[in-house]
């Protein structure tokens, strides 16, 4: 549990983050949806469209136990996808990273910093099982959150072009 202060004027907000099981995938793909729908209304740029999350691909994941939840007060507010090879944005690299995928809070859960204590605790596992860095991709022209990555502390890695559009990189090093 993490103990984390507010953006407004509410009490702190406790949350716990565990991994994704089989039972959640409905859940996950909720959040998904919800913030792909959020995105849209508020026509921000996104690859992200609702519906269109693979059920399947989730599962795999989650089986892999690379999916995560986020809670506040027993109600799931977030996910997001932690793995430790990512080829399809950043080629091949040496093992030395974590990689972030799907990172999304249900939207009326947003502005109390549940976001970036989710990126915390994924550096915090990467840096427990011996990596030095976390990397994530988002799209290029969605400035929002690239500026909401680098105030996170990533660093602009260059950009990619995917088969869904152009994807700029991100990483962070952890402190040893």
């Amino acid at each position: 549990m993490v103990d984390i202060g507010s953006r407004t004027s509410l009490a702190p907000v406790q949350i716990s983050l565990r991994p994704a099981r089989s039972t959640d995938v409905d859940i996950v793909l909720g959040i998904l949806d919800e913030a792909a729908t959020w995105l849209q209304e508020h026509k921000i740029p996104s690859v992200w469209k609702p519906g269109e999350f693979s059920r399947q691909s989730f599962l795999d994941q989650i089986s892999q136990g690379e999916v995560y939840i986020a809670l506040v007060d027993d109600l799931t507010v977030g996910t997001f996808i932690l793995q430790w090879t990512d080829s399809l944005f950043w080629g091949e690299r040496p093992a030395d990273a974590g990689y972030i995928h799907k990172l999304a809070i249900r939207p009326g859960s947003g502005g109390k910093g549940i976001g970036l204590e989710m990126l915390k605790w994924a550096e915090a596992q990467a840096k427990s099982a011996g990596k030095r860095f976390l990397r994530l991709s988002c799209l290029a022209e969605d400035r929002k959150i690239r500026d909401y990555y680098e105030r996170a502390g990533f660093v602009y890695r260059g950009d990619v072009v995917e088969p869904r559009g152009r994807a700029s990189l991100y990483e962070k090093r952890l402190s040893p």
